[in-house]
Order: structure tokens, then sequence, then C-alpha cells
């Protein structure tokens, strides 16, 4: 009789494992979307880091950019609205269409972190700590 398995323990110690599995898994998500995708002292385009906090942001832009990427920022914008000249050549429509799904990702982000479920996933851990 001694060797006779508790199924009931190890059922609630298996579940236990599980749940903590899944806690971690939702905390590495919460830690990536919220933390690094939005740090204010690295490049969102290049990652880059940044020393300080400086106005990196551009009005039609809420992500910070380094100089450089914020520099061809305003080319991309200035020959998306039909303007030439600004750009050099290596500004061809590839150039144009990172920069353009690029945008498309970050707005896919924001509407991530706004819909219902990742807010679901916030309380959830609010409820935790």
């Amino acid at each position: 009789m001694a060797d006779i398995i508790e199924l009931e323990k190890r059922r609630q110690r298996q579940q236990r494992e599980k749940t903590h599995g899944l806690n971690e898994e939702k905390l590495e998500v919460l830690k990536k979307v919220l933390q690094c995708t939005r740090c204010q002292l690295k490049c969102a385009r290049c990652g880059s880091q940044m020393m300080e906090v400086e106005d990196t942001r551009h009005s039609s832009l809420p992500y910070p950019l380094c100089a450089g990427c914020g520099d061809e920022y305003k080319v991309y914008l200035e020959l998306a609205a039909g303007k030439s000249g600004g750009g050099r050549y290596w500004h061809n429509q590839e150039w144009m269409e990172i920069w353009r799904t690029w945008l498309q990702h970050q707005k896919a982000l924001d509407q991530y972190r706004d819909s219902k479920e990742f807010i679901k996933l916030l309380h959830e851990f609010e409820a935790l700590w």
C-alpha cells in the first residue's frame, strides 16, 4: 500500500506547474510588448541605444527615433507626399516599402495593446501583484 500513487496530489502538482508555466509565458509577453517595444531610451526603428531622452518624437509619429532614423523618416514623409529632391539614391521604392511596412507593424502593435484580450491579460497580472 505504501507504493500507491496519490493521483489527486499528482494532478494538483501538475496543474500548479502548468499554471506557473502559463504565468511565466504571460509575463514574458507583457515584458516584450510593454517594456521592450516602448523603451524610451532606444530608437524604435533601429534599436540603437540613446543616452538620454531627447526630443526624438515627430508630430506624426509617437515613437522615439534616433537622429539618423528621424532624418530618414522626414525624407520618407516628403517622398510619400510626392515631394522630390530630398532623397538620396538609396531612397528607392524598396526603401519606401520598408518604411511603410514598419509603420504598419507599429500600428498593429498599438492595436494589439488596445485590444480587449491584451487589456484582460494586464488585469490578470494586476490581480497577481
